[in-house]
């Protein structure tokens, strides 16, 4: 493994001392959300009113072929042992050819899912499964093959997303962004994560994303295997769908999901004491965008969560988004 990361390394050295300097930035802008938070039910933890987004990001080229991207949350928690933690993106990308490319810093972990795969920003309410994922994002190395334009495969090197500040355990993930009709879309990967010295989880992840003029609706399956399991499909799994109709400059949507964990589930894999072995959740809501883009959106959403005596939250609140440059 080492002899990997020493190979990678001196590729980028050499990337950066042929590569003609000429930084520049595309986009740099913030973007934040704040909700008004109304819930019944016990274990409540965003009752009131909440900040809950403010990033700042950046994305620019050094030369032609070599992009990079950044986003700060400065409404992220840092500490000594992981200054980084409210850094979701620090990341550079070197265009190769037209079908391969390799990417390094930290950046996300590719695993499969529609609901995994927007930002945080603009999702309300998660699965149990990403609600308790320690990391999202890690420094890792990744290598991606264009097939053509709507497919593209990921072979990715990276920390365990089981843990949320830099460990020695790694993740190996393959994923496929990939287009099977032009009303069917994926992301779909196959991981081996690493949660105890030579201990791994699978995971087979299967993201769908289905296309009828207005409707928009995402199926999201996921199964997880590890040896202390008696069945590989079906012990550990949870299914996610949302429906979104636009209409001018509306969206309606509503979620749901269900997650099963077997009681002999290695420790981190078990939500909170306050969770039962099955989980399920539901929810809805209205987004409104005035301006006819999206420097601006209003919210009113509503869930239900059966954590504990279960939970009830209605929220209202906006999304907005001030553009410091971006070129055309």
């Amino acid at each position: 493994m080492k002899k990997i990361f020493a190979v990678f390394a001196f590729s980028v050295l050499g990337i950066f001392c042929t590569a003609k300097a000429q930084n520049y930035v595309d986009e740099l802008y913030f973007n934040a959300r704040g909700s008004f938070n109304f819930q019944e039910g016990k274990h409540l933890e965003d009752k009131g009113a909440k900040a809950e987004f403010f990033n700042f990001n950046m994305l620019g080229k050094i030369n032609d072929n070599i992009s990079y991207r950044i986003r700060q949350r400065f409404t992220k928690s840092v500490s000594a042992d992981n200054p980084l933690n409210a850094t979701d993106f620090l990341y550079f990308d070197w265009k190769i050819n037209d079908k391969w490319s390799m990417a390094f810093g930290k950046q996300e972990i590719f695993i499969g899912g529609f609901e995994y795969d927007y930002a945080p920003i603009d999702v309300y309410f998660y699965s149990d499964f990403c609600n308790t994922l320690p990391e999202c994002y890690s420094f890792a190395g990744s290598l991606f093959y264009n097939l053509d334009e709507n497919q593209q495969f990921i072979f990715q090197l990276s920390n365990s997303p089981y843990y949320a500040d830099f460990s020695n355990k790694l993740s190996y993930n393959l994923a496929w962004f990939g287009q099977f009709a032009p009303w069917w879309k994926t992301i779909w990967s196959v991981n081996e994560v690493e949660f105890k010295d030579g201990k791994f989880m699978n995971y087979i992840a299967l993201g769908n994303q289905f296309i009828f003029g207005d409707f928009t609706l995402d199926v999201d399956f996921m199964n997880q295997y590890c040896n202390d399991y008696d069945d590989f499909l079906f012990t550990d799994w949870n299914i996610v769908g949302k429906l979104n109709y636009h209409y001018k400059d509306f969206n309606f949507f509503v979620k749901g999901g269900y997650d099963e964990t077997p009681v002999n589930a290695p420790v981190w894999a078990i939500s909170s004491s306050v969770y039962d072995k099955d989980y399920s959740y539901f929810g809805g809501g209205i987004e409104y965008f005035p301006l006819k883009n999206n420097d601006l959106r209003l919210h009113a959403v509503y869930y239900w969560e059966d954590k504990a005596d279960g939970i009830h939250n209605f929220s209202i609140g906006a999304t907005w988004m001030l553009n410091v440059i971006k070129k055309k």
